[in-house]
């Protein structure tokens, strides 16, 4: 189990570090693409670098939101159940995530087209979808470590009554 979770928060700590390096490329890029915007000069394919950059800087942070439970979430109803009921919840949330994140995986590993490219500046959209994968599997990964502590509180909890 150590070994899965080291492999897990390797390949979550790369995802994060490419996405916040994304993060400090884009906000100059952006800052200069509109300046040049407003002064009569467009940057062609600016719009193309922008949205690759942002998948990279949104695919790439999946997993670390997922691990510092940083995602977006209404408790507001969940929070009035019993803790049993929370803990099957929470179950049935991380099973659900399991799987879109995989079939998602699937979906791109079994649907790749190796020949398509942007429309302005012709970028390759392979490793855009090879990062996607890679990421959506991390996110996959954690999830499915917050799932085995999940199944563990549970029967942690089962004991102790």
């Amino acid at each position: 189990m150590k070994y899965l979770t080291w492999i897990v928060k390797c390949i979550t700590n790369l995802t994060k570090w490419i996405s916040f390096i994304m993060l400090i490329i884009l906000v100059p890029l952006v800052t200069f693409f509109s300046i040049s915007r407003s002064f009569g000069v467009p940057v062609l394919g600016d719009i193309e670098l922008v949205q690759f950059s942002m998948v990279v800087l949104i695919m790439g942070s999946l997993a670390y939101t997922e691990a510092t439970n940083s995602h977006i979430s209404i408790g507001l109803l969940v929070d009035k159940f019993p803790a049993k009921v929370q803990i099957v919840l929470d179950f049935i949330a991380q099973f659900c995530t399991i799987v879109f994140a995989f079939i998602v995986c699937w979906a791109f590993t079994t649907k790749i087209n190796l020949t398509q490219m942007s429309d302005m500046l012709n970028i390759s959209f392979v490793p855009f979808k090879i990062f996607l994968v890679i990421c959506f599997i991390a996110w996959a990964l954690e999830a499915l470590l917050k799932f085995i502590g999940i199944v563990t509180n549970y029967r942690t909890a089962e004991k102790s009554e």
